[in-house]
């Protein structure tokens, strides 16, 4: 699909410029009678696995005031039979990881790196149905899957929470713009805008959600990445030492000896942008939480493994993550260096998720070691 086409026909830099982080964009038929890639029943199923992260939420509108509802799964069965008739809704976030068709969905949106790419959340929801007003710190774009759904948008500043509701609800939203999307229609929302969504018969939602991880937690794990890289590098034998130590007057105190000694230690850590670079190679390449690899129950060894693979291309299992970086290629938070000649190869395969394997053994190597991770097929058609 092209991108223009999904944007309704506004080119990518000209949206970057007006709506990204700015204000909310409506396309309508960004993907023209989109059908989605999973059914109802097939979907409800999908809540019950362990790997799959999944909630449900019912709402009870009362005359004074709401009730909201929240279930987390894995679900030990679920069907719609054992639902209210009307006013609940089940998502399940990384369904790319899940089933099939949900990479594919998201390569449509390659006009953004795919670095900022964080996953495909799909919703389901009986007539009614919805989340209540809220509020998202990343940017989403909202593609209507089958059926039709209500949007009302808010640029409000007022972010007080209704402290009594079960999920994070806004306790007072006024709506400033309303759009009924039909199936292939689109929504993009910036970080901050609240929105309402309201299901008008059951309906399908597909949410393309983007990292936007807190300052807080890219300092501590860039540190936690940072210590243990260094670490790896110092003797172990190596202690702390204090052959001139005398009698401490306050032997309960901490001395400022001590806390010099260790200031120099930490002192002599250093880093580069080629640190920076590696730790979100790793940490955005990381798989999504519950996420399991299936490793061969009867491995092939090297030589069956290249064997294998004149029967069909390699093809990567559906929770493995990756992005390329110069001369490395990062996949669920590792690091390779794969020959130069061959780059292009792995390139093909991150982005089509499926490629043709070369022959050189150092490729084989990377591959195989993969392939026992349960991070690649091979010989899939």
């Amino acid at each position: 699909m092209a991108v223009t086409s999904l944007l309704g026909g506004m080119a990518p830099g000209r949206f970057f410029r007006t709506h990204w982080q700015k204000r909310p964009l409506l396309i309508r038929q960004a993907m023209p009678g989109f059908r989605g890639i999973i059914g109802r029943d097939a979907f409800l199923k999908l809540a019950t696995r362990p790997d799959a992260r999944s909630r449900l939420v019912i709402h009870h509108p009362q005359r004074r005031r709401d009730r909201w509802e929240r279930h987390d799964g894995p679900f030990g069965g679920l069907d719609a039979g054992m639902l209210p008739a009307r006013a609940w809704t089940l998502l399940v976030n990384s369904v790319e990881s899940l089933v099939p068709g949900g990479w594919e969905l998201l390569n449509a949106f390659s006009f953004l790196p795919a670095a900022r790419v964080d996953d495909l959340m799909i919703s389901y929801a009986a007539d009614g149905g919805s989340v209540g007003p809220h509020d998202d710190l990343y940017d989403v774009f909202l593609l209507q899957g089958p059926g039709r759904r209500r949007w009302q948008v808010s640029a409000q500043a007022d972010r007080t929470l209704d402290p009594d509701a079960a999920i994070k609800v806004l306790k007072n939203f006024t709506p400033e713009n309303e759009w009924l999307l039909e199936p292939g229609d689109m929504l993009y929302l910036p970080p901050g805008v609240a929105h309402f969504g309201v299901a008008e018969g059951p309906c399908f939602t597909y949410s393309i959600g983007f990292l936007a991880p807190s300052r807080a937690e890219l300092i501590e794990s860039f540190l936690g990445y940072l210590g243990a890289a260094r670490a790896a590098n110092v003797d172990e034998d190596a202690r702390y030492e204090d052959p001139e130590l005398r009698p401490p007057r306050q032997p309960l105190e901490l001395g400022d000896a001590m806390v010099a000694k260790v200031a120099a230690t930490i002192g002599r850590v250093r880093w580069d942008q080629g640190d920076v670079a590696d730790f979100l190679g790793r940490y955005l390449s990381r798989p999504k939480p519950r996420m399991s690899f299936r490793r061969p129950a009867r491995p092939a060894d090297l030589d069956a493994f290249a064997r294998r693979l004149r029967g069909g291309p390699v093809a990567l299992a559906l929770p493995t993550r990756g992005l390329l970086r110069g001369g490395r290629v990062y996949l669920n938070g590792d690091a390779w260096a794969p020959p130069r000649a061959t780059r292009p190869f792995f390139r093909e395969l991150l982005a089509r998720r499926t490629a043709a394997a070369p022959r050189d053994q150092r490729t084989l190597a990377i591959l195989h070691a993969w392939y026992l991770a349960g991070w690649l097929l091979a010989g899939a058609r």
